[in-house]
């Protein structure tokens, strides 16, 4: 007798526990697809029009430090 009494709270919390399995499964690739933000200065050149390769050239060069002394920006 004490069985059936238990037996629908047992469901109702199995069925809880699929659900929230079920939505973590779910998130879990949102928030890995989710891009880091772009560096202000990034932004702005994209904004302004600038060739998306020319912006990866020159920050790469400025990583590298290949770039010229008139090219060179100090670090902020």
């Amino acid at each position: 007798m004490l069985a059936i009494d238990w037996a629908p709270l047992l469901g109702g919390l199995c069925a809880l526990l699929a659900v929230g399995i079920t939505l973590v499964v779910i998130a879990a690739p949102r928030r890995v697809r989710e891009e880091a933000p772009l560096d202000d200065e990034v932004q702005a050149r994209l904004l302004l029009g600038e060739d998306p390769e020319d912006i990866d050239r020159d920050l790469e060069a400025r990583e590298d430090e290949t770039a010229p002394v008139s090219e060179l920006r100090p670090e902020e």
